[in-house]
């Protein structure tokens, strides 16, 4: 079994348009290098435009084209820090709720939502006892730090209910602030919550996933996942290569997950090449570095099967 551990489906008012503007920022540069020059605001509206994907059908026929079995997804709340979409936070988590009920098996919702926002509790208490979604998403680069005192409430309630949370860790593009997801800040949650599995989303990112390794090696309830990894596997196959043997070393390959951050990075690597660059790791990783068929399994979807008890 594959399961994608990180997706997101994105729709017109579902997330503020200046989120897409931001992401357009390095097409339009990479365009300007090649004469072309568009602004911001018409990449980023093209970009949300030609990901909208409010039923999942791009998202199911991309996991059927790579193999993938399952896809976790989950919301993104950035309203406080860009202003609120047209589309209610509850009801996008709702929806989300939704599109995992019409496919059992196969998507696998989470609750997002900014803990800062008043009632976020009440409401990720409705979205796990009443609409039965399955963990929890944050993403501190909204503006708040994972440890902050208003995200407690949220990380009791995953905790009482058995629930993994994700949280971004690492860098993150304008308009949005990477100081507040890097790695060390999720330290006092393994000292708070020692038994809540807590998943580092990109694992600390490419440059920083040497940080996360500290972490996860003495706070073992953290683990982390790949998503994002596309860029360095892509750019530096031998340090990926390497990058990814020493978490395996240090933390095990129990903690490790697939993930694609798609629609992310559907223009740099399909999900289908991704998935078969990892399952291709023992035969094509570079001399001296060695991978075992069964931490590629782990990785790939038994480690995910274990959480999330499919």
């Amino acid at each position: 079994m594959i399961i994608d551990m990180h997706t997101h489906l994105f729709a017109a008012g579902w997330v503020p348009r200046s989120f897409f503007h931001g992401v357009a920022r390095f097409i339009t540069h990479e365009f300007a290098k090649q004469g072309i020059h568009q602004t911001n605001e018409e990449v980023g509206d093209a970009l949300l435009e030609g990901s909208s994907d409010p039923d999942a059908a791009m998202l199911l026929a991309e996991m059927d084209e790579a193999g993938i079995d399952a896809s976790v997804i989950f919301p993104v709340d950035f309203g406080l820090a860009l202003g609120d979409p047209d589309v209610p936070i509850k009801e996008v988590n709702r929806l989300y709720a939704e599109l995992g009920r019409r496919h059992p098996g196969r998507l696998i919702p989470f609750a997002g939502v900014d803990p800062r926002r008043a009632g976020a509790a009440d409401l990720f208490e409705t979205c796990v006892t009443e609409w039965g979604m399955r963990g929890l998403k944050l993403h501190p680069c909204a503006g708040f730090y994972p440890n902050q005192k208003e995200v407690y409430p949220l990380l009791e309630i995953a905790q009482h209910n058995r629930l993994p949370v994700i949280i971004h860790s690492g860098s993150m593009m304008v308009p949005l602030h990477s100081k507040y997801s890097q790695v060390m800040h999720l330290d006092d949650l393994g000292v708070d919550f020692p038994d809540l599995p807590i998943i580092a989303a990109h694992a600390g990112g490419m440059f920083g996933y040497q940080q996360m390794l500290s972490l996860m090696s003495i706070k073992l309830n953290f683990m982390a996942d790949l998503s994002a990894w596309q860029v360095f596997a892509q750019r530096n196959y031998n340090g990926f290569c390497r990058a990814l043997r020493e978490l395996l070393d240090f933390t095990g390959p129990e903690r490790i997950f697939f993930g694609s951050d798609s629609p992310s990075f559907r223009s740099i690597m399909s999900n289908a090449d991704w998935v078969n660059l990892i399952r291709d790791l023992p035969q094509k990783s570079p001399g001296g570095i060695v991978f075992k068929e069964d931490e590629i399994g782990l990785i790939l979807g038994g480690n995910a099967q274990r959480l999330l008890s499919l």
